[in-house]
């Protein structure tokens, strides 16, 4: 989802905002991509420790000893460096989030539910009959090939 720098460039620029924890920066880019990624503290944390090494944010602990990451004047002007791919990111990351409400529509949660449904119940009382698995799976790649060629 993610091109490589990308959440090193959005770590900075929620530092640039407010001093926050590596928790905040978790949920903020998890929010900005409508809940479908979730980066682990195993990325962010690294990435934390990059923008401390680099000089572009300081570090200190904070309540209970979660450290809270603030930026630096480097920082400021390594983020006015980028702005321009910030910008663009963040919009991709607008379509992504768009896409994602759409994907969560009930009318679709409905219809996909449905069909698992029917899939577990059609293929749970016998034996797996090899011709009508493939004839299943025929037509949902129909209804998927349908789907695509949509206009929307």
């Amino acid at each position: 989802m993610f091109e490589q720098g990308a959440i090193k460039l959005l770590a900075l620029s929620l530092i640039a905002e407010r001093p926050c924890h590596g928790y905040d920066i978790i949920k903020f880019i998890e929010g900005l991509v409508g809940g479908d990624y979730s980066p682990s503290p195993g990325v962010i944390y690294p990435t934390l420790a990059y923008l401390v090494d680099m000089g572009w944010a300081a570090v200190a602990d904070s309540d209970a000893g979660r450290k809270q990451y603030s930026i630096t004047p480097e920082g400021l002007a390594q983020l006015e460096r980028q702005q321009a791919d910030l910008t663009a990111l963040k919009e991709r990351l607008r379509l992504v989030r768009e896409g994602a409400g759409a994907r969560r529509s009930p009318d679709i949660e409905r219809a996909m539910g449905n069909l698992k449904a029917v899939l577990q119940v059609r293929f749970s009382h016998e034996a797996a009959d090899a011709s009508l698995a493939r004839r299943v799976a025929a037509l949902i790649d129909e209804a998927a090939l349908a789907i695509q060629k949509l206009e929307g």
